[in-house]
């Protein structure tokens, strides 16, 4: 978290706002990295998940409309933990910092489950693969009849819209952003999507079920691009070889589409443009790291060379 936010977060706005939906919560956050999230307690033990969202990250208009979404998703068979009003009734709550800015508090279902393990076969396999395509399937079938709603465009995102003034990447960027703008934006293959259901963003419970949970980045982008996070999330980190990962990941959507493919199905020629998605990701993680690691560990680092040398190189995560 920016230290500009952490200075006006304080224990008052947590205890406010987890009275406000009725839940009490642990004081250490289970995630603080672009939202605090903490774990809860209804009166009656039932699990739940508090955010609270600074307005320098979002406004109450997007965050009301990633909410109803959520909602529209779940009420509509999408494996996904729901959004849930307060106490008021309201989806989003208001906290008032001391700096005049404020925190928008939201709550959600806890997901049943944990995060996938990789080294445990059981669970790292091709069923996850088949349900991991399953499960966004079934969001882009959802997405295309749903109506226009306030939340941005791929193309307006700061991260990636900053990166243009860096003189160094810039061009490369620019590159990038007007390829992807030429194609088209059909209902079809274009709608708001989760865009960033990586391993970290579901739980999968001992039935090998998947939730899926964090729609903190729900966008208007392309299909695809969901399709190539799966691809790039689960190269990222790896040790791997090339040659390794890129054959892991050949298999993996192999799989991953035939479960796609029972709920949605996209046109052949979507699948020939991931590599353009998978270097539009190299290049706002790039952009995330500089900027929320005022102090970067060496590991930090090395990724930011990493990233570097592909963006300037054209080069991509995996080889498909």
């Amino acid at each position: 978290m920016e230290q500009a936010v952490e200075r006006v977060f304080t224990k008052e706005i947590l205890n406010h706002a987890a009275s406000q939906f009725g839940i009490t919560v642990e004081e250490k956050p289970v995630g603080e990295f672009e939202n605090y999230l903490f774990k809860g307690k209804l009166a009656d033990g039932t699990d739940r998940i508090l955010r609270l969202t600074h307005s320098s990250h979002r406004s109450k208009e997007e965050i009301e409309a990633e909410l109803q979404f959520l909602q529209y998703a779940r009420e509509n068979g999408a494996n996904a933990a729901g959004s849930l009003t307060s106490l008021n009734g309201n989806l989003v709550e208001v906290q008032n910092a001391s700096d005049g800015t404020s925190f928008y508090a939201s709550m959600f279902e806890w997901a049943d489950g944990q995060l996938v393990d990789r080294t445990n076969p059981a669970v790292w396999n091709d069923d996850l693969m088949y349900t991991w395509g399953k499960t966004i399937g079934k969001l882009h079938a959802l997405t295309v009849n749903y109506p226009i709603t306030n939340r941005e465009h791929w193309d307006e995102e700061a991260y990636l819209n900053e990166m243009l003034a860096d003189k160094e990447l810039g061009p490369n960027t620019k590159e990038l952003i007007e390829e992807i703008q030429s194609y088209e934006r059909k209902k079809d293959s274009y709608g708001l999507i989760h865009s960033d259901l990586h391993l970290h963003n579901f739980f999968v419970n001992e039935k090998g079920e998947i939730t899926a949970f964090d729609f903190d980045d729900l966008q208007y982008n392309y299909f695809i691009s969901d399709i190539a996070i799966v691809l790039y999330y689960t190269a990222w980190g790896s040790k791997a070889s090339l040659e390794e990962k890129s054959n892991f990941a050949k298999r993996q959507l192999e799989i991953f589409r035939k479960g796609y493919e029972t709920e949605y199905v996209l046109d052949e020629v979507w699948y020939s443009r991931i590599p353009a998605f998978l270097k539009c990701r190299d290049i706002t993680l790039y952009h995330v790291l500089n900027m929320k690691y005022e102090e970067k560990t060496q590991r930090v680092i090395e990724l930011c060379e990493e990233l570097k040398e592909r963006i300037v190189n054209k080069r991509t995560i995996i080889e498909l």
